[in-house]
């Protein structure tokens, strides 16, 4: 790999030669697709990645942590596994690397959703600013920061099942964590999506956007202003969810993904 960073993955193949590659955002990792897996592996080839600075991968520095490098660093996974082009699935700052994706390396990507995702100016969220320069106890870069944060965007908390938690949380629980946390923020501008603005009326390729009813860290507005920027695409709401739409309502967010690759392939 041409990655100067190790970049963890989990490849599943199926037994379409479609792929389907997961990105997560911020402060998650590929846990976060776990209840989603089930239901297009096998069928399905599928790739879960964590992001540089998250997860099992690598840690770097903010410059190296940017949403056009974690790009790159996909792309350049794809050409170790021999993989010429992909559907692309992205939540959060997994939506707004898709969104790079599909301008950037138009001829790589068979299709993209973005679920719940950034874009245009609407973050980095004020939350994930604050641990910049913590002025109070709340805003302490710990993993109770992260489980907080975790639970204010479900709809239904009691859905981050311990297990569940432990994934998200064991990657920054470490003495550098906190540190760690704080580059992943210091990498994050609304400029990596907002530069791609006029460009978005260009992305060919079929395109599927997901949001949670109830997200309260990137309201549905923003999915209906994609939805008006991309021509091929379509706007679907995940009701009784929020932020994290496929913990929260899992069936449905994984029938609208089956419905998605079902038009397309």
């Amino acid at each position: 790999m041409n990655n100067k960073y190790n970049i963890n993955f989990c490849y599943y193949p199926g037994k379409s030669e479609e792929v389907i590659v997961f990105i997560h955002g911020i402060p998650t990792n590929h846990h976060l697709w776990d209840l989603i897996l089930p239901y297009v592996k096998g069928h399905y080839s599928v790739l879960t990645v964590d992001l540089i600075g998250y997860g099992n991968s690598d840690r770097a520095p903010y410059y190296d942590l940017t949403l056009p490098k974690q790009a790159e660093y996909i792309i350049n996974l794809l050409d170790h596994l021999g993989i010429s082009k992909a559907h692309f699935v992205g939540h959060d700052l997994g939506g707004g690397i898709v969104q790079i994706l599909a301008v950037s390396y138009a001829d790589r990507v068979e299709s993209i959703v973005i679920a719940d995702g950034v874009c245009f100016a609407n973050w980095p969220l004020p939350k994930v600013v604050s641990i910049r320069y913590p002025t109070a106890e709340e805003f302490q870069p710990t993993p109770l920061f992260i489980e907080r944060m975790l639970r204010e965007g479900l709809y239904y908390q009691q859905l981050l099942k311990p297990n569940l938690l432990y994934d998200f949380l064991r990657p920054f629980s470490g003495p550098n964590g906190p540190q760690d946390l704080k580059q992943a923020s210091f990498a994050l501008n609304h400029h990596q999506t907002e530069d791609l603005v006029p460009f978005l009326p260009k992305v060919k390729v079929p395109a599927t956007l997901l949001w949670g009813q109830y997200d309260r860290y990137l309201p549905p507005y923003w999915g209906k202003l994609l939805h008006h920027h991309l021509p091929y695409s379509s706007f679907k709401i995940i009701s009784d969810a929020g932020h994290y739409s496929m913990i929260d309502n899992p069936n449905r967010f994984a029938e609208e993904l089956i419905h998605h690759m079902e038009s397309i392939t």
